[in-house]
């Protein structure tokens, strides 16, 4: 019997809790088939969109599909910037019917109003064919779509803590490019700390997620569960996807920023308090958001009032 956890034991951790949230479901990697230099669930993608647009013509759809998936840009960061937005705002689409008539819809590749038409999908070993084969620990594909990417490693080998989990991730950006075209969130942990941040960011920007519902902090507890359970339930992920990650030009450099979850907690409760304060329902002062220095109050600001 192992005296201590191993890093299958982290990843195992992690399916299940997401396991017990609904409708979260899981498939191992090997049963996945499909060609390996895909990262994106091809066959799953379409299924959402015949079911979701029932009445738009197949061809259409598939074009849509391809629009969706088709990411222009001379690297990831680009790439992966013209796909959140895409995901985020959606695609406008026009057509002529069989009797030529002008048609028209907007197109989601996430269904952000009703949770349960969506498919949430929880992949553990899923071999990707890049510059080399590699084959990240957990991936969540929702619609198909790799948006949630795990590295695990073990706190009890000194050799592979969360900060080689981080250098895994690195590693996987130069050998598999085309699984962050389409990242969102990308989560690190070593089964004692547990950090989130964007893919393109430094390890000093990764951080922790302290609490589960924004009121009570989660201090000496398993990181890891508290993450799940605060950041990856379904409605609370798909609106961090939506209105919680953006992008910005610093000197000329594209960076992709997401709410740590004091301003994730914090823009909500803005957000209730703004809808009971605009007139002709309140006074029209809503109050104010305190910070300490370096807590992110411009990161907060910007995505307020984006939303």
């Amino acid at each position: 019997m192992r005296r201590y956890l191993a890093e299958s034991d982290i990843e195992e951790a992690a399916i299940e809790w997401l396991k017990d949230i609904r409708p979260y479901h899981y498939k191992h990697g090997e049963d996945i088939h499909r060609p390996l230099s895909k990262a994106v669930l091809e066959d799953v993608f379409a299924t959402f969109l015949q079911n979701k647009y029932t009445h738009v013509p197949s061809k259409v759809l598939a074009e849509v599909q391809q629009e969706f998936l088709f990411n222009s840009g001379t690297d990831i960061h680009q790439r992966n910037h013209t796909f959140h937005l895409k995901l985020s705002k959606g695609i406008d689409k026009a057509w002529k019917d069989e009797k030529g008539k002008d048609c028209f819809e907007h197109f989601y590749a996430i269904d952000f109003d009703n949770i349960t038409n969506n498919d949430f999908l929880i992949v553990n070993q899923f071999t990707i064919d890049g510059k080399n084969k590699r084959r990240p620990d957990v991936i969540i594909f929702i619609n198909g779509l790799p948006l949630v990417l795990f590295e695990f490693k073990n706190w009890f080998d000194p050799d592979a803590n969360v900060d080689t989990a981080f250098n895994q991730v690195q590693h996987y950006k130069e050998d598999i490019p085309q699984l962050f075209d389409y990242n969102a969130l990308t989560i690190i942990s070593d089964g004692h700390t547990t950090l989130h941040g964007m893919f393109s960011s430094g390890m000093e920007w990764f951080a922790a997620w302290k609490s589960i519902d924004g009121i009570k902090m989660v201090e000496n507890d398993f990181a890891l569960e508290t993450l799940i359970n605060g950041l990856l339930v379904p409605d609370r992920l798909l609106q961090y996807i939506r209105f919680y990650i953006f992008h910005e030009l610093e000197k000329g450099i594209l960076i992709k920023k997401g709410a740590k979850y004091h301003q994730f907690f914090g823009v909500q409760y803005a957000l209730e308090e703004t809808k009971k304060c605009i007139k002709p329902f309140g006074d029209g002062r809503i109050g104010v958001i305190w910070h300490t220095t370096r807590s992110g109050k411009s990161i907060t600001m910007a995505i307020y009032t984006g939303i």
